[in-house]
C-alpha cells in the first residue's frame, strides 16, 4: 500500500474520515460517526485542558483514523469547528456545538495517540481549499452553510487566516434580517442567527413555527407560508452578506456550500437575488456557485492543506 493521509472533518453534528493518496485524491470509503454530545453553555474561561466532551470527540477521531490507517501513512489532516491557531493544532475558542471545545489542544492529543505529525485548520478554511480545488480557481470566496456558517477567502491556493486565527468567519457579519436574534456564540445579530441551519429553524421557532420540524430538510418539506419564509429569509440573508464581501474582496468565484445548500426552491432564489440585488457595477459579473459538496470537499481540502506543508 502507498503512503497516505489520513483525513478528518469535525462538525457540531458528524465526524467524518477518510484517507488520502499523496495527490489529496480519496482512496477509501467516506466513514461517519455521530458527533458526541455534551454541548453546553460557552466555556468561560476555556479550559486549560480538554473537556470530558472534547476527550470523547478525541476518541472518535482517532478510532475512525485508525480504522483506515495504513502502513507508510505519513501524517494526518483535520478540519475542525471554532477557531483554530494552526500552529498550535489547537482550538481557540467555539460556539456550544461541542461542548467546551475552545481550549482543547487538538492536533498534539491526535498526534500523540497515534504517532504521526498532524494539522488542524478551520473548518470552513478546510472546504474553502477544497473548493478551490474542485473548481480549480485560486481565489475563490466560500460559504459554508450548515449547522453553523463559517467559510474562506483562499488567495493563491491557500486560505487566509487573519491575525487572531479567525479568518473565514463570515458567519459573524451583523446582517439586517437577524436583527434581535441570538447568534450561538453569545452575540445578537449575526448572520448565523438567522441564515445556518440553527438560524433558519430558530426564525422559524420564533415566529411560531411547527417545534416537531427539526432539521432544514423537513422545513424544505413544508409548504406552509412561515416555513417558505424562513427560508426565503435564511437565503435574503446570506445573499446579502455574499454580495457585501464581494464588493470588499473582489475575488474571481463565490461558492455557497454545506446542507442549508440543499434547502430547496425557496432558499436557492432568495439567494441569488439578494446576491444580485447587492452587488456594485465593478463585480456585478462574480459567479455564484451553489455546490452540493460535502464531506469530502473539507477532507480534500484538510489533505491539501497537508500536502503543501510535508512537500519535499
Amino acid at each position: 500500500m502507498t503512503a497516505g493521509i489520513l483525513v478528518a472533518d469535525i462538525g457540531g453534528t458528524k465526524i467524518a474520515a477518510a484517507r488520502t493518496d499523496t495527490t489529496g485524491a480519496l482512496v477509501t470509503k467516506i466513514l461517519q460517526s455521530p458527533t458526541p454530545t455534551g454541548a453546553g453553555a460557552p466555556e468561560t474561561p476555556p479550559p486549560s485542558a480538554p473537556s470530558a466532551g472534547a476527550g470523547r470527540v478525541v476518541d472518535v477521531v482517532v478510532g475512525l483514523l485508525e480504522e483506515l490507517r495504513e502502513p507508510g501513512d505519513r501524517a494526518v489532516g483535520i478540519s475542525a469547528a471554532g477557531v483554530v491557531d494552526v500552529a498550535a493544532g489547537k482550538v481557540l475558542t467555539a460556539t456550544s456545538s461541542i461542548g467546551r471545545w475552545g481550549g482543547t489542544p487538538l492536533g498534539p492529543l491526535v498526534s500523540q495517540r497515534l504517532g504521526l505529525p498532524v494539522w488542524v485548520i478551520g473548518d470552513g478554511n478546510a472546504f474553502g481549499v477544497g473548493l478551490s480545488i474542485e473548481y480549480g480557481v485560486p481565489n475563490l470566496l466560500a460559504l459554508v452553510a450548515g449547522t453553523g456558517i463559517g467559510g474562506s477567502l483562499i488567495l493563491n491556493g491557500e486560505p487566509v487566516l487573519g491575525a487572531h486565527h479567525a479568518g473565514g468567519h463570515f458567519g459573524h457579519v451583523v446582517a439586517a434580517e437577524a436583527a434581535g436574534m441570538p447568534c450561538p456564540c453569545g452575540r445578537i445579530g449575526h448572520l448565523e442567527a438567522v441564515a445556518s441551519g440553527y438560524g433558519i429553524l430558530a426564525w422559524y421557532h420564533a415566529h411560531g413555527g411547527d417545534p416537531a420540524v427539526a432539521t432544514t430538510r423537513d422545513l424544505a418539506r413544508r409548504t406552509d407560508e412561515l416555513a417558505r419564509a424562513a427560508l426565503h429569509t435564511g437565503g435574503t440573508a446570506l445573499g446579502a452578506a455574499a454580495a457585501g464581501l464581494v464588493n470588499a474582496i473582489d475575488p474571481q468565484l463565490v461558492v455557497v456550500a454545506g446542507s442549508v445548500a440543499r434547502a430547496g426552491e425557496v432558499w436557492e432564489p432568495a439567494l441569488r437575488t439578494a446576491y444580485r440585488d447587492g452587488l456594485i457595477p465593478a463585480v456585478a459579473e462574480t459567479r455564484l456557485e451553489v455546490s452540493a459538496g460535502g464531506a469530502e470537499t473539507a477532507l480534500r481540502g484538510a489533505a491539501h492543506y497537508v500536502m503543501r506543508r510535508t512537500a519535499a
